[in-house]
C-alpha cells in the first residue's frame, strides 16, 4: 500500500496548497479505510468534515437532487467530497457510498474553517474546488462525461466565479449556464431560488444538458429566466459557456496534455474596480477572464 504521505501529497486540494497550511492541516487528518457500501455521509446530516479520495470509488444517491438524471453517478480517486457543504454549514446534498475498497482522509469542518481564513488566495481555491463536485451533481448528463481532474480543468480555465451583490440583477445569455453556490436569488413567477442550483437563460436548449422541459417542474435545484435578481447579502454564481464546456471537455479525453496536472495550477488573484474576483487558473491562451463581457452575463441594478 502506498504511504499516507504519498496519497495526500499526490492530491489535488492537498498538493495545490501553501506549505505554510499545508503542514497544519495534514497534521489533523485522519486515516480511514472503507469496505465496499460503507457510508461517509447521508442526506440531510450536518457536514461534520470533508472526505479526501485517495485510492477506489464512491457512489452518491439523492432525493432532492435527482440522481436518476445520472448514468455514472461514480465519484473515482481524486475526488474531494462534503467540500461544499463545510463551505456553506449546509446539511449533506446526498449519500456517498463507497462502491469499492476505499482509502480516505477525514478532515474535520473546523480545520477547513481555519484554512479558509487563512488567505483569501486559499478561500477562493476551495470555492474552486467544491463546484467541481457540485457541477457534476447538478448536471450529471453533462459532467458525468469528464473524470474528475478534467472537471477540475474546466473550472479552472471555462469559467468565471463572480460575486454579486443584493439587488443585483444577473442576466445569462443564451449559451451562458451558472450554477449558483451562494447566496438567495429571485426570478419573475418563480419562488426563491437558494443554493445549490443551475441557472439557465429562458432561451436554453435543455436538451443539451441531458433535461427535458418537462422534467423542469420537478427539479427545484434548476431554474430558467431572463434575469435573476439578488435577494439577500451577496450570491457567488460560477459561469460556464455551454459550447466551450463541451468543446473543453472532449477535446481534453482527446490531447495527451488533457490530463490534470497539479504543477500546472498557479493561483492568482486579479482585483477590478468595485468588486474582488479571484480564480484558479491554469496557464492557457484562451482563459475566460472573470467579469470580462465574454463571460456571458451582464449585471444590472
Amino acid at each position: 500500500m502506498p504511504r499516507v504521505s504519498d496519497l495526500l501529497g499526490a492530491h489535488p486540494l492537498v498538493s495545490m496548497l501553501p506549505a505554510a497550511v499545508r503542514a497544519p492541516l495534514l497534521s489533523n487528518t485522519k486515516e480511514n479505510v472503507k469496505g465496499h457500501g460503507a457510508a461517509l455521509y447521508m442526506e440531510g446530516l450536518r457536514a461534520t468534515g470533508i472526505w479526501i479520495v485517495s485510492i477506489g470509488a464512491v457512489k452518491w444517491r439523492s432525493q432532492r437532487l435527482s440522481s436518476r438524471h445520472s448514468l455514472h453517478p461514480i465519484f473515482s480517486h481524486g475526488s474531494t467530497l462534503g467540500l461544499y457543504e463545510v463551505l456553506t454549514g449546509k446539511s449533506c446534498l446526498c449519500d456517498m457510498i463507497t462502491d469499492s475498497l476505499v482509502r480516505c482522509f477525514f478532515i474535520e469542518a473546523e480545520k477547513i474553517d481555519q484554512l479558509r481564513q487563512s488567505d483569501p488566495s486559499v478561500e477562493a481555491f476551495l470555492w474552486q474546488e467544491s463546484a467541481a463536485v457540485i457541477a457534476k451533481l447538478l448536471i450529471p448528463r453533462v459532467f458525468e462525461r469528464m473524470t474528475m481532474q478534467e472537471t477540475r480543468l474546466l473550472v479552472s480555465t471555462g469559467s468565471a466565479m463572480n460575486l454579486y451583490t443584493k439587488g443585483e440583477d444577473i442576466i445569462l445569455e443564451h449559451n451562458y449556464i451558472g450554477i449558483l453556490l451562494e447566496g438567495t436569488l429571485k426570478a419573475e413567477n418563480q419562488n426563491n431560488i437558494v443554493p445549490p442550483g443551475v441557472l439557465l437563460p429562458s432561451s436554453m436548449d435543455l436538451e443539451l444538458l441531458g433535461l427535458q422541459s418537462s422534467e423542469m417542474n420537478h427539479m427545484d435545484s434548476c431554474s430558467a429566466a431572463n434575469s435573476y435578481q439578488v435577494e439577500a447579502q451577496a450570491a457567488r454564481v460560477i459561469i460556464f459557456e455551454v459550447g466551450r464546456l463541451f468543446t473543453e471537455a472532449n477535446g481534453q479525453r482527446n490531447q495527451p496534455g488533457g490530463s490534470f496536472s497539479a504543477e500546472a495550477l498557479q493561483l492568482s488573484m486579479e482585483e477590478s474596480t468595485g468588486e474582488e474576483q479571484v480564480i484558479i487558473t491554469v496557464d492557457s491562451t484562451n482563459k475566460l477572464p472573470l467579469g470580462d463581457s465574454s463571460s456571458g452575463v451582464t449585471r444590472g441594478s
